[in-house]
């Protein structure tokens, strides 16, 4: 059943999840290879006035996206105005703008999102656009605006770690939003907050809090009730609390109502806390994309023992606890030898690094007495075809609980087997570099740079941690999705990993493709694609991106 539970056709991607609220849907003739850098299956490609993260919404032969509202050279890097863009699906032509103004500007192009970050949703009649400093609102498809609502964005002093996506179900819209008022006892607390579509009108608000970072997933129970799945805590002092999991309710009359809540039971050693969801970060940290479905929600765990939890999604009783270090098996890129090593049934706290990694680290990536900590990326997970896949950040250092580590292992896509708990790793390479007439060169285990410069030739990147390639940091990538059977990764330097998820060993043959949006150090994204009647929308900073399956 479509998300919006009005006859939607597979055509449309309508908001960040698409159509299901998912991140999945099943359509045929989806592209899985493309290059900007050699124009190979590239339908049409627009510049953008200036950069944005927003995903992209479709419906028909519109498409929908942020950017901020125009640099001027000699302008802060900081801004809370944006623009929401209506596009021609078919030949990417920019149709018709809105400005939307916030009241806190965000850094431009942050690696942890920024004002530009929510998605556009559309029902088909309206577009709702989103600007997470604190504006929102309804345009018709000829750009007419139908209302506008401002509220007050999570304040100082992370504003805008924020990954979380609004969602489009029926005739409500959700956000994630501060408590009107004065609430002392939850000052800071955010909520899911129900909109009405059609006035901007509050309808309800959550009764359980909702870390911003965290991006919640619609779904339904095996009853077919509707609800979403949603989480508390993380780095810099959320206060949300019980630190933890919820699944909410949006079926009639029970909205917001939690249907059950989980508390993270344990400290940083395992052992029970006094007060259960009293722990945050890093331990217990609602950094991900909420995967569930009618069986199973899922979640990790990083101390003592990075791990992987798999909730029943009825109860929220936790079911299992699968280490993600002991009894794993890990295909390492040998860059002495250029070839795989195969290692079956290893504990990664043994394991040596081969990968350089970046240049401030050793030669092995690992300083005298670290070893490696596998901290999944933070968004880029998801649950397909009975695994849970995720990538692996690698140059993160801020657990402090020992061992002491650097996260890892180095650049892998990684997967769990829900039912058996085997844990796979397989290196992939950073970027690719491509030129006419040259084979591609892959690039594995070293940290490479990537440009803020939008279309215009104009730095906007705030910050230098924007001018890296998102694994070191880490940055918050995008969500992937999954077409069919196939997952779509993508990475700051514009590389989309297309992954076969139904493979029987999560070897190189698993890879189906690896992809770019254009020239490696040239090019910048934290995007996720959307899909629709047989073609892939992307964006970079730079441009907005049609990828279709060209006849041979």
């Amino acid at each position: 059943m479509a998300l919006a539970g009005s006859g939607l056709l597979l055509a449309n991607w309508p908001q960040a999840a698409g159509p299901d609220g998912n991140w999945r849907v099943l359509a045929a003739n989806a592209p899985v290879e493309w290059s900007v850098s050699l124009n190979h299956n590239i339908l049409w490609r627009t510049p953008l006035p200036n950069g944005g993260q927003s995903g992209i919404a479709v419906w028909g032969d519109r498409l929908f996206l942020t950017t901020f509202d125009d640099y001027h050279e000699g302008d802060p890097k900081f801004s809370a105005s944006i623009l929401g863009h209506c596009l021609d699906a078919r030949t990417g032509k920019l149709l018709w703008s809105v400005k939307l103004e916030g009241s806190v500007k965000s850094p431009m192009m942050y690696a942890y999102s920024d004002s530009t970050s929510p998605t556009p949703a559309t029902d088909g009649t309206y577009v709702f656009f989103f600007n997470s400093s604190g504006e929102m609102g309804a345009w018709d498809f000829q750009g007419k605006e139908i209302w506008r609502r401002k509220y007050t964005p999570w304040g100082e002093p992370y504003p805008f770690n924020k990954q979380h996506e609004p969602i489009l179900f029926g005739d409500t819209l959700l956000n994630v939003e501060p408590l009107d008022g004065n609430h002392p006892d939850k000052r800071g607390w955010n909520y899911l907050r129900g909109i009405d579509k059609y006035t901007g009108k509050t309808l309800w608000v959550a009764e359980d809090g909702t870390t911003t970072y965290t991006t919640s997933v619609f779904g339904r129970l095996a009853s077919g009730k509707p609800a979403v799945l949603t989480a508390r805590g993380g780095w810099h002092d959320v206060p949300e609390r019980p630190v933890g999991l919820s699944l909410l309710s949006l079926a009639p009359g029970e909205e917001g109502h939690s249907l059950w809540r989980w508390a993270a039971p344990t400290d940083e050693s395992g052992k029970p806390l006094a007060e259960p969801g009293s722990l945050a970060a890093p331990t217990w940290q609602a950094l991900y994309t909420m995967h569930w479905d009618t069986r199973y929600a899922y979640w990790f765990k990083l101390n003592p023992e990075e791990s992987h939890l798999v909730f029943d999604a009825n109860t929220g009783r936790l079911l299992r606890e699968q280490s993600l270090i002991r009894n794993v098996d890990y295909r390492q890129w040998d860059p002495a030898h250029a070839t795989y090593i195969v290692h079956r049934g290893v504990n990664l706290r043994e394991m040596t690094e081969l990968s350089p990694r970046n240049h401030l680290a050793p030669p092995t990536g690992l300083a005298p007495g670290e070893v490696i900590r596998v901290m999944p990326a933070w968004h880029a997970n998801i649950a397909i075809d009975g695994y849970h896949y995720f990538l692996t950040t690698v140059g993160h250092r801020r657990n402090n609980v020992p061992p002491k580590g650097r996260a890892g292992p180095s650049h892998c896509v990684a997967r769990v087997n829900l039912e058996t708990g085997k844990v796979e790793y397989l290196e992939v390479p950073v970027t690719v570099l491509r030129h006419p007439g040259v084979p591609d060169k892959r690039v594995y285990g070293v940290a490479v740079a990537t440009s803020t410069v939008n279309s215009r030739g104009q730095d906007v990147g705030a910050e230098d941690r924007s001018r890296t390639d998102g694994w070191e940091i880490p940055a918050f990538w995008g969500s992937p999705i999954a077409v069919n059977d196939n997952i779509y990764f993508t990475t700051m330097p514009g590389i989309t990993y297309v992954v076969n998820a139904k493979a029987k060993v999560l070897d190189e043959s698993a890879i189906v493709a690896i992809n770019d949006l254009g020239p490696s150090g040239e090019t910048w994204t934290l995007n996720t694609p959307s899909f629709s009647d047989g073609r892939l929308y992307h964006r970079t900073l730079k441009e907005a991106i049609c990828i279709g399956n060209k006849p041979l």
